[in-house]
């Protein structure tokens, strides 16, 4: 961005929420937050984290411990993400499909005509992680004639190099 006012690059950063949430620290206290504002910060920690379990350092916790001060409230924040029964369906065929690839890495489908299926394949995709012996997920999904991938580590199989040789692209752990 030419002449740009400010430039704040965080590669440690969980999330945007959190970058917002440390500025907004920064300005000081002419800024009052509204409960649903915190709220929607909080959320959006929430899940760029997974329940703050990836990605976090001591500035994430610092900022939900501003967010909780400025009224943040966890059970709103629950209710904002629950989500709709067919999805959660959805998410869980596709768990419940998983086949292992090889050791340490397994693979499913998400059952089309039921949720998002580029949303539901990263949450399945995630879910998988939490299984003992899961190093790799990936979570195959159709849209229109092409099959998509969503691919997920721990950090032991770079996911980004995989799905890179199928057309892909993305991250380590996330691709």
């Amino acid at each position: 961005i030419d002449k740009a006012v400010m430039v704040y690059h965080e590669p440690y950063a969980s999330s945007a929420c959190e970058l917002v949430t440390e500025m907004i620290q920064y300005i000081g206290e002419k800024v009052k937050l509204k409960s649903a504002e915190a709220d929607a910060l909080l959320a959006g920690m929430t899940v760029d984290t997974q329940n703050f379990s990836m990605k976090t350092g001591t500035i994430t916790f610092e900022a939900a411990a501003f967010l909780k001060r400025c009224g943040a409230d966890g059970i709103r924040v629950r209710k904002l993400l629950q989500e709709d029964l067919d999805v959660f369906k959805a998410r869980a065929m596709a768990v419940a499909s998983t086949e292992p690839i090889t050791d340490g890495i397994y693979m499913s489908v998400c059952p089309t005509g039921k949720g998002n299926g580029p949303v539901t394949a990263a949450q399945a995709a995630d879910e998988l992680l939490s299984i003992e012996g899961v190093n790799a997920s990936f979570v195959l999904f159709p849209t229109g004639t092409t099959i998509n991938i969503s691919a997920r580590s721990l950090g032991d199989v770079n996911v980004q190099i995989i799905m890179e040789a199928l057309g892909g692209g993305g991250h380590l752990t996330m691709a």
